[in-house]
């Protein structure tokens, strides 16, 4: 009888740290990623530098937190996540008061640099190792309602920004953020680091340990990070470049309007998922695999046909929503949570690498040879993360049968 009021009291303290969480995500997102574009146009006039220079030094800033990612990882399974977390908002603070006190472009670009830094302990992965470390029996649910929250930060920041860029300066701007990650996302993390898992979690946690699937071989590790690497190049490849695809294929201004149903698209998937827990981590990576190649060769073979393009957007949205969640759900459904933050970090060094020449390489295959074949160059990789997908899916059914021998 007494059972069941602790559940339902730990299932609400659950529920509140998602969301806690997800506002932490949503400012450490809004502040060191979303505004930086927003303000680029004023920092570039005040500080005597070109707009290509701010990108070039951001684009230079993401390869270096992509490199911490293996050492963000390791420290956060020494010391957990919730304290590397919260060391993260304290430099991310600074490193923003860094950029509005900036008195020349290398102050600026070493501010860029810290923030960037910085965002490798607390974007995306460095929370979904946080749920693991806290509560990892429930791990897989909360995830797939952190990405519904934290997809709302870049429709929250870059109208606030501009908001913002009306009643003060850029300076001003980035000021109020070190503020917001101190006075607001701060208290939040340290609130919901300082609290236990609820009551029945351990149990939980020893199931998952039990019912692993498969062996912590490197050989499953390199498959599951080529996977990732491949999917986060094409998806970073037609992000990057998705206006100028849809206007390379014969769409002008409606190009635009049409890029408008990824978003959408995204947190449909992510609604869909929420309700299909028993799912399998890896039949759902490979679906999200599937979406991908399906999307990339669709726009190849008829990019001139509205419902084409349509299908194209819808698939890539669903794709790119699925991704989000498998890349924190798969490494826990192979290894477990011992050593997760370590295998995320090495995961997220290659696929966040690989992701950051995507756009320039697309680019360049496409003013070279066409759209045609830099798409069709993309249907490769595609195909390539779902056949890494297939082997790990593979040997993790061997290794299961092996166990039950």
């Amino acid at each position: 009888m007494r059972a069941e009021p602790r559940r339902s009291l730990a299932t609400t303290w659950n529920g509140n740290v998602v969301a806690a969480l997800g506002a932490v995500e949503i400012i450490s997102y809004g502040t060191l990623y979303y505004c930086v574009s927003v303000v680029a146009e004023d920092i570039a006039r005040d500080l005597e530098i070109t707009r290509e220079w701010i990108f070039g030094c951001f684009s230079l800033a993401l390869f270096a937190g992509a490199l911490m990612s293996l050492i963000a990882g390791r420290l956060m399974d020494r010391y957990g996540a919730g304290r590397t977390m919260e060391l993260a908002l304290v430099a991310a603070a600074v490193s923003l008061g860094m950029a509005a006190v900036s008195w020349n472009a290398v102050v600026f670009a070493i501010a860029l640099f810290g923030m960037q830094i910085a965002a490798t302990f607390l974007f995306y992965e460095a929370a979904l190792v946080f749920l693991v470390q806290r509560d990892a029996g429930h791990a897989k649910r909360q995830m797939t309602l952190l990405t519904l929250i934290v997809g709302f930060s870049s429709t929250l920041f870059w109208p606030l920004t501009s908001l913002l860029l009306t009643l003060v300066y850029w300076r001003g701007v980035f000021g109020i953020y070190a503020g917001v990650n101190v006075f607001i996302a701060l208290p939040l993390m340290c609130a919901i680091s300082r609290r236990s898992a609820g009551p029945g979690d351990q149990n939980d946690v020893r199931e998952l340990q039990v019912s692993s699937n498969a062996s912590p071989k490197t050989f499953d590790l390199v498959l599951m990070t080529i996977g990732f690497s491949l999917t986060a190049f094409v998806l970073s490849a037609l992000l990057g470049n998705m206006i100028a695809i849809l206007l390379s294929i014969g769409l002008g201004l409606e190009g635009a309007l049409f890029s408008a149903i990824f978003g959408p698209s995204q947190v449909l998937i992510r609604l869909l998922a929420a309700f299909t827990g028993k799912i399998s981590a890896i039949r759902l990576t490979l679906l999200s695999c599937i979406l991908l190649c399906s999307a990339t060769m669709i726009v190849a073979l008829i990019s001139h046909s509205i419902l084409g393009v349509t299908a194209f957007l819808i698939l890539l949205g669903f794709s790119s929503g699925l991704n989000s969640i498998c890349r924190g759900t798969l490494p826990l459904w192979m290894f477990g949570q011992v050593g997760y933050g370590s295998r995320v970090g090495l995961i997220s060094v290659f696929r966040l690498s690989t992701a950051s020449f995507a756009p320039l390489l697309f680019s360049v295959i496409q003013n070279r040879y066409g759209v045609s074949v830099a798409l069709a160059s993309l249907s490769v990789c595609g195909a390539g993360s779902i056949l890494a997908f297939v082997l790990v899916s593979i040997r993790s059914k061997r290794h299961s049968s092996s166990l039950n021998e």
